[in-house]
């Protein structure tokens, strides 16, 4: 017998971070390049972006008054 919820309560968890598995690569992929224009001088054409989750921050302060 399997077991259930006696009061309907909402879905546990965003939509929008699934599939919850591990990349098959580390760094973004640029998907398009915008239209080289040889006129114009070199300049950044194109921005690597990645979703990254579950990410935290270590880090240390050294200013006086801080713990």
């Amino acid at each position: 017998m399997m077991s259930h919820r006696k009061f309907s309560a909402p879905r546990p968890g965003s939509l929008g971070f699934l599939p919850q598995k591990r990349s098959s690569r580390h760094h973004g992929k640029v998907k398009s390049f915008p239209k080289d224009d040889p006129s114009k001088l070199v300049h950044l054409t194109a921005f690597l972006g990645y979703k990254a989750g579950m990410t935290h921050i270590v880090r240390e302060v050294h200013t006086p008054g801080s713990r």
